[in-house]
């Protein structure tokens, strides 16, 4: 899968055709015949997208009766405690992504996490966990491959939700389209300039511009023209049967808002810092409250060529807690 720091791409899996496992908006559950993603762990530093491990094919795991995602029972603010083996982290879980909460939650309450390293660390953009062949790994073990067997319809509000520092997201198999279900980051980052900021506004535009042209390209009545022009070989009608949904595209995006950081928000990037090239492409559920200090720590560790700490960091357990008060 990937990463959630710069674009490296590292991590890519089978490609089998297969059911797997998806949660919609709705928080259903529903099986679909699809071709199992080649973790294409993206990990977005700087000005890419994230990345993953290297080639390898992702064993499928047993179908979990999983999260219980038919039924989002808490809705509400959460809390957890990450209790590393540098420290606690408090985490305030959004009540407004409510598929990646509660996904997060259940994973925690099942111990999948418990024993996992976090395995990857890019300075000045992030830390990653998430991979269950993390755990009691050797030195020479490669991760970034593991995850659970389902993905997470992704829940993207960069209007509210940014990667600044201490941000808590889900890494992506395909950015902007759905979310890892078990592997997670934790923003680190850097204090962003006016420039990468108004970057990453014009590189998000642009992907939900393909997105909404991607959107329009798959309706039944356009891939039936397209396949048969394809057949024919009729190039030209193939270019007009485009031209028609690049207008259609840009309808929609002139009817629509450009997204734009906030004063506030780019204060935030400029003070605080963070990876402004993750928004809008990457599902932030959470952020830290407490244990910047333990952040710190860990993201200061040593690494190896693909970017591993050389001294482990274990995720001890995650547990749920009341909200602080403060």
């Amino acid at each position: 899968m990937w990463k959630i720091v710069k674009p490296r791409k590292t991590h890519k899996p089978f490609h089998g055709s297969t059911f797997r496992r998806i949660i919609n908006k709705n928080g259903y559950r529903y099986m679909q015949k699809t071709k199992l993603p080649i973790f294409i762990v993206a990990i977005i530093v700087a000005s890419f997208s994230i990345a993953s491990c290297n080639s390898q094919a992702k064993k499928t795991a047993p179908a979990e009766t999983a999260i219980d995602a038919d039924t989002i029972p808490v809705d509400d603010d959460q809390y957890v405690r990450i209790e590393t083996s540098e420290g606690d982290i408090i985490v305030h879980l959004f009540r407004d992504t409510p598929r990646h909460r509660h996904n997060f939650v259940k994973l925690a309450r099942k111990g999948y996490y418990d024993n996992q390293l976090f395995y990857r660390i890019v300075n000045n953009s992030l830390i990653q966990a998430g991979d269950p062949n993390s755990k009691n790994a050797t030195p020479e073990t490669t991760l970034g491959t593991g995850d659970v067997d389902y993905t997470l319809e992704p829940e993207l509000y960069p209007e509210r939700h940014i990667n600044h520092r201490g941000a808590v997201g889900m890494a992506s198999y395909k950015p902007l389209y759905e979310s890892s279900g078990g592997q997670f980051y934790i923003v680190t980052g850097m204090k962003q300039s006016d420039v990468r900021l108004a970057n990453a506004e014009t590189h998000l535009n642009k992907k939900r511009r393909e997105l909404v042209f991607d959107s329009i390209t798959k309706q039944p009545s356009y891939q039936a023209q397209l396949r048969e022009m394809n057949k024919k070989g009729d190039k030209r009608g193939m270019w007009r049967v485009k031209e028609e949904i690049k207008e259609q595209t840009n309808a929609i995006m002139e009817s629509r808002t450009p997204f734009a950081y906030s004063k506030e928000q780019k204060k935030i990037y400029q003070t605080i810092g963070g990876e402004a090239t993750l928004d809008g492409l990457y599902t932030v559920f959470g952020e830290v409250i407490e244990g910047d200090s333990v952040l710190t720590k860990i993201e200061k560790r040593a690494v190896n060529a693909d970017r591993r700490p050389y001294d482990d960091v274990v995720i001890k357990h995650i547990t749920e807690i009341p909200a602080p008060t403060r």
